[in-house]
């Protein structure tokens, strides 16, 4: 069950929209079927990433009854730049997500849940570590590649 008002609220909106099916866009597919959350700074701490984790368990059986059979793909991320929690749904038979950076796909949500919520809107116990200094020599560390970790579901 959600505690939460405002994820309570964000589920009536989401969970009986349309879903889009477009087997020959990709990128058509996934924007269309996009919902995007983020709460004001009054609402934040009434979230939990528990809410998070039931919110989506919700949506993906809502879209599971909407998708009417398709093989599609439910994803969610944390989009660190708009600090949103994102979802949406493209068709299986695309073999991808339509992202444009490396990916970590995980079927654990609360990876995704905990990082938005105590990383982001709370900025709890994620402080970036401050960058390694090279040694004597000047060698500098070269930066890790940027990797999206994504939480997929299928959603027959």
């Amino acid at each position: 069950m959600i505690h939460s008002t405002v994820i309570n609220n964000w589920l009536t909106m989401a969970k009986d929209d349309a879903v889009e099916i477009d087997p020959d866009d990709i990128n058509h597919e996934a924007r269309t079927n996009m919902w995007s959350f983020s709460p004001t700074d009054e609402e934040t701490p009434q979230i939990q990433a528990a809410d998070i984790v039931e919110f989506m368990g919700q949506v993906i059986a809502a879209r599971r009854s909407a998708v009417k059979g398709e093989a599609m793909l439910l994803y969610c991320w944390h989009d660190a730049q708009c600090r949103q929690l994102r979802f949406s749904l493209v068709s299986r038979s695309h073999g991808r997500l339509p992202f444009r950076c490396a990916l970590r796909e995980t079927q654990d949500l609360s990876l995704i849940a905990d990082s938005v919520v105590n990383g982001d809107w709370r900025n709890e116990n994620y402080m970036q570590a401050p960058a390694e200094q090279g040694d004597e020599q000047g060698d500098e560390q070269e930066p890790a590649p940027f990797v999206l970790p994504v939480f997929v579901a299928p959603v027959p």
